[in-house]
């Protein structure tokens, strides 16, 4: 009887027969060694990667955890062993207590005037830096020495110029215009802030912008300019939609600032006048340090967490393109 041949049969839908000959072994011994060399590389990348994070787990999502449950319980900072557990009662007093709804309110105002300057000074900036101009360096160096710059350096300098007896007050009594009350007005104080914040951070918004402006490849930029396309209509109907991205990126960036900013209203104003800079993080500040309710404090952190996570996933719906170069 002439000999057979053994071959090994699978059930595989994609043959005719509902069955396939089994891979060859030089195949397998294949699979088998990029398998061994990806656990190989596996282990010296962990070990690189294990220190960073040890430090993310310790410094970040540990102390989120402490946060929530801290925020079940009502205490004090001096008698934290007597603790109450309360479940839920202080979210509910974050969404029922005047002065947090009215912390709320006044930090979306805050949130939303930083966006609505940011980000078009920025753009046009950014606009700017990437022509053809003398010491080009120099300009961007002095626009973004303000974004390294502390944040309490910054609000203590422009506490001192928008004082009453400040530089902006001295310009204006030069001219003959009565002192304004910039950080003491209820309709100018947060109105500052903002000015501030803006002028702070639109060099790291510029930056941004001029990164994506870089990034714009020259060819598309040629080519529409020898079908006729001026500067305006290039910037228009070219630049600005192969910038969506970066757009979308600055737009996140300058939220999550603007939900964490501390430094404004805890230097220029204290929250006055009549609580129209009291900014979330200076009332949890508050909350926690003067009146001494940490529970409460941390109830708000969480809130205001999962407001910045819930308002940048609406922001990245709203804005996302489907543009690409």
């Amino acid at each position: 009887m002439p000999h057979r041949a053994n071959v090994v049969v699978r059930p595989d839908a994609r043959t005719r027969g509902g069955a396939r000959a089994a891979p060859p072994r030089g195949r397998l011994a294949g699979r088998r060694g990029g398998r061994r060399r990806q656990g190989a590389n596996l282990a010296p990348a962990l070990g690189f990667l294990t220190p960073f994070l040890l430090l993310l787990l310790i410094f970040q999502y540990l102390p989120l955890v402490v946060m929530a449950k801290n925020s079940l319980y009502d205490y004090s900072l001096f008698n934290p062993d007597l603790a109450t557990f309360v479940g839920a009662d202080n979210y509910l007093k974050v969404f029922t207590d005047p002065s947090t709804l009215q912390s709320m309110y006044v930090t979306l105002l805050f949130m939303v005037g930083m966006l609505v300057l940011v980000v078009p000074l920025a753009f046009l900036l950014a606009v700017y830096l990437n022509g053809k101009l003398a010491a080009r360096a120099l300009v961007r160096t002095m626009i973004f020495l303000p974004v390294v710059t502390s944040s309490l350096v910054v609000a203590t300098l422009w506490t001192f110029l928008l004082n009453r007896e400040g530089l902006f007050n001295s310009v204006l009594g030069a001219i003959g215009v009565a002192p304004a009350g910039f950080l003491t007005d209820k309709n100018q104080a947060l109105v500052a802030l903002v000015v501030m914040s803006v002028w702070q951070q639109v060099g790291l918004a510029a930056v941004l912008f001029l990164g994506g402006l870089q990034g714009i490849p020259a060819e598309l930029i040629e080519a529409a300019t020898m079908d006729g396309a001026g500067p305006l209509r290039r910037l228009r109907h070219l630049t600005i939609p192969l910038l969506s991205r970066t757009t979308l990126f600055v737009v996140v960036v300058m939220t999550v600032f603007a939900l964490q900013a501390f430094a404004p209203a805890y230097i220029m104003t204290g929250g006055a006048p009549e609580g129209t800079t009291n900014l979330i993080i200076y009332n949890i500040y508050k909350t926690a340090f003067t009146l001494q309710q940490p529970g409460l404090a941390s109830a708000m952190s969480m809130v205001v967490l999962v407001f910045a996570i819930a308002i940048s996933l609406v922001q990245m719906r709203l804005l996302r393109t489907r543009w690409n170069y």
